[in-house]
């Protein structure tokens, strides 16, 4: 990835203004200089004072500048695709009407990462101020080869700092507008491959598991991907492409390469654990006492770097692979993923046939258009004791947020039910795999066996009754074909490698449920305690993962992919190069998880205002669908309960549905719909009903008129003065 820092023009404000543009600025005999554009306006920050320090916060924002000892700055992430093949000439930032704002204190310091589990230590004397102005430009921008929708570009990262900061004057420096301006050389041969045949899905597996793999292909072939089954000695041995390469790893990858150059390849599976098919180690040393070896599946993914080349991992050429900081040494990584990958860790035959009838059996039942399907179970607890956030909890909420449009299922600490004993948290997580869901998210701290976490500020480990979740229990879920996508934010839960059995692994290994797919870390993973704690590191890294999935994501190859691309962006440091390398999916990349599909429109919905606790009311709902499709509908009653999914109905067609309400209140009533390829639209705007309370003898007292009450009154004293003769 290479890296570069601007010059500006010193002639400022993001509501975002998005003017993006594209133009020929040149032209020679054999190449065009092309451009493109974007412009961003900023409002004034808001300073928020706290004891100690003031926080900037710039509603346009979205990032942030996290360096270690050094204040936290808002900031703008603009990254441009360009065709693969391109090569930049430069990348200029123009700054407009900047001013200058007073501070009373210092700014916040950036969050400290702390390896989950880990007890934090915060030293605030260790903050530096003793510079002129931070950061030292108006921005950075890198550079990187990846692909986005199945295609191949060039990325070119732009990272903006409208808001600088000035220690010595205690004031900042903001800019009203920036302008970006990217000048090129587009590619002259538009596609860089030239494919001999078309193998858009390659599996790579050991010879062992051919029989048990080739229902799998067959399976892919029929739903219309073309797919290739190769074996690791046809690899070594150069049946299809010559085999070059130092070492096992480095030939598979290679092959990767001519695969994409000669097949056209975009999805990669790779079968078997580390005794059957080989994994890279990398070396990151994040501090002193954290010099982790540990294996990466994205050194397969990410084939090229910025210039084209092939992407070793090991630039120095000392046969380390992957090194920061690691006896002096640091790698050039581009780190964006080339082809759609993902692994399954399979131990022998039969747990590849289990594996590969599960995938199946998951794509024939269009399971993403199953009702179950559009719930979403969040397990979380305190995952740092000591100050006033839950961080399992408040990353579960960020995910709920993100994926809007699904039902959460909330396994808390604080509702009680991740830490209960009749049911016990087992129990609970348990029978939430068993109603369906499409995903799940574990927050909290882990080993390669274990989830867990804390009460709020205790020490003390749930879920109960053990004080965790086991792999070994994961393996006796009994949920069927109701399989979630299983994202876990903990230390070393994918370490495939030490443990065949590791907690992500076991919910997809489970021939009898768990989950189709999952993601976790193969080594200890790091987080910002707090608030901050959804900033970045391996809790950032899950909420890009939904991100990715909600922003179109039709593959669960994709879902990995775009997360990673999400995440790398902007400064990155040696937690945050642990925290993509250590990224593990395991299932298929190719596995289909949504179709494209255009959703319904926002429904309306029609329904009483007022009504009384135990009687029954009806609400009508209406919307349509851009692609005429079949329409479901499912009301949230407002009151912790939802419909069950109604349909189908045809496009613009009225539906009703009815509810009781037990207790008096007002309650918001919404519905959402989804077409019948399960792509779903948004909520509707709410309407109230207000639940007055129920009709009774003792009441009646409150409706009596102003000449019944004086009369009341009467006879209530005559009953006095005769009651005490």
């Amino acid at each position: 990835m290479r890296s570069g820092l601007g010059m500006y023009l010193p002639i400022l404000s993001i509501c975002i203004i998005l003017i993006s543009n594209y133009s020929v600025v040149g032209i020679s005999t054999d190449e065009m200089i092309a451009e493109k554009s974007m412009s961003f306006s900023f409002k004034e920050p808001s300073i928020m004072s706290t004891d100690e320090f003031v926080s900037i916060e710039l509603s346009e924002s979205n990032g942030s500048i996290i360096i270690t000892g050094y204040p936290l700055l808002p900031s703008q992430v603009k990254v441009f695709r360009l065709p693969f093949g391109s090569k930049v000439l430069d990348v200029k930032v123009d700054v407009y009407d900047s001013y200058k704002l007073p501070l009373e204190k210092k700014i916040t310091p950036s969050p400290t990462p702390y390896i989950i589990g880990s007890k934090p230590d915060i030293d605030l004397n260790q903050i530096n101020y003793d510079f002129n102005i931070y950061p030292e430009d108006w921005f950075r921008y890198d550079l990187g080869a990846g692909i986005y929708k199945e295609k191949r570009y060039l990325f070119v990262t732009v990272e903006l700092y409208p808001v600088r900061y000035l220690p010595r004057e205690d004031k900042i420096l903001v800019a009203k507008s920036m302008d970006i301006d990217i000048e090129y050389i587009p590619p002259l041969d538009k596609s860089f491959v030239d494919p001999t045949s078309d193998h858009m899905f390659v599996i790579i597996s050991p010879a062992d598991f051919v029989g048990e793999i080739q229902p799998l292909v067959d399976h892919k072939i029929h739903r219309g991907i073309s797919t290739r089954l190769v074996t690791l000695d046809e690899i070594y041995n150069g049946v299809y492409f010559p085999a070059q390469g130092r070492d096992d790893a480095e030939k598979i990858k290679y092959f990767i390469k001519d695969a994409i150059e000669n097949w056209d390849t975009t999805f990669v599976l790779l079968v078997g654990d580390v005794n059957h098919f080989p994994a890279r180690e990398t070396h990151i040393k994040v501090s002193d006492s954290d010099k982790e070896i540990f294996v990466s599946d994205l050194y397969y993914a990410d084939i090229y770097n910025e210039t084209y080349s092939f992407s070793s991992w090991d630039t120095n050429d000392n046969d380390v692979f992957a090194e920061y900081n690691w006896n002096n040494n640091t790698d050039d990584i581009d780190f964006h993923p080339d082809v759609y990958l993902s692994r399954i860790p399979c131990i022998d035959r039969n747990q590849v046939s289990d594996v590969v009838n599960k995938i199946i059996q998951y794509e024939n039942n269009k399971a993403y258009t199953q009702d179950w399907f559009t719930n979403i179970i969040t397990a979380g607890g305190d995952s740092f004791p000591g100050d006033s956030v839950d961080e399992g909890e408040y990353v579960n909420e960020a995910v709920i947020k993100i994926m809007n449009t699904f039902i959460p299922n909330k396994i808390w600490d604080s509702n009680g039910r991740l830490g209960g004993y009749s049911p016990s948290g087992l129990s609970e997580i348990e029978s939430a795999f068993n109603e369906g869901a499409g995903f799940v998210d574990f927050s909290g701290h882990g080993n390669p066996t274990t989830w867990a976490t804390h009460r709020h500020n205790t020490s003390i480990w749930i879920p109960t009754p053990a004080g965790g979740l086991f792999s070994s229990q994961i393996s006796n879920f009994k949920n069927g074909n109701k399989l979630p996508i299983v994202i876990t934010g903990a230390c070393s839960v994918g370490k495939y490698n030490s443990n065949s059995n590791c907690f992500s692994w076991s919910f997809v290994a489970n021939p009898y449920g768990g989950g189709i797919a999952s993601m976790g870390a193969t080594a200890l993973g790091y987080a910002y305690v707090g608030k901050y704690v959804t900033y970045g590191l391996i809790e950032g890294m899950v909420l890009d993962m939904f991100r990715a999935y909600k922003t179109g994501a039709l593959t669960f190859g994709e879902i990995w992919v775009d997360g990673l691309n999400r995440y790398i962006r902007g400064h990155l440091d040696a937690g945050d190069y642990k925290t993509i390398l250590e990224w593990q999916p395991f299932g298929d990349p190719a596995l289909a998880i949504a179709e494209e599909s255009n959703p319904p429109e926002q429904p309306t919905i029609n329904g009483p205002s007022h009504g009384k606790p135990g009687e029954e009311y009806t609400f009508e709902a209406q919307t349509t669908d851009p692609d005429g499709d079949k329409i479901y509908y499912l009301f949230d009653w407002g009151d912790g309960s939802y419909s069950n999914w109604i349909g189908p109905s045809t496009s613009g067609e009225t539906i009703q549905a009815t509810h009781i309400w037990k207790e008096k209140g007002n309650y918001n009533v919404r519905v959402k719909a989804k077409d019948e390829h399960g792509v779903i639209g948004p909520w509707s705007d709410p309407i109230t009903i207000s639940m007055s309370k129920s009709k009774a003898r003792y009441d009646t007292i409150f409706h009596l008129d102003i000449h019944q009450l004086r009369l009341l009154r009467t006879l209530f004293f005559h009953y006095l003065l005769y009651s005490s003769c």
